[in-house]
């Protein structure tokens, strides 16, 4: 069950995950990840990734 408060939104994992099968919001989802990995990076000192490792880490390196 979706539970919201003024400054918080929580989806349980499990509603989540279905969200993210479908293809209407999948893409989405997957943005708002990417951008809250990045601000949690941002936070963070010390902990430098090159963009093949970021792409590897996130599955997303290019297979050519």
């Amino acid at each position: 069950m979706l539970t919201k408060t003024k400054k918080r939104i929580s989806i349980p994992i499990d509603e989540w995950e279905k969200m993210k099968k479908n293809p209407a919001l999948g893409d989405a989802l997957e943005l708002l990840e990417d951008i809250y990995d990045l601000e949690k990076a941002k936070s963070k000192k010390g902990k430098d990734l090159t963009l093949e490792q970021y792409m590897e880490k996130r599955a997303l390196q290019n297979n050519n």
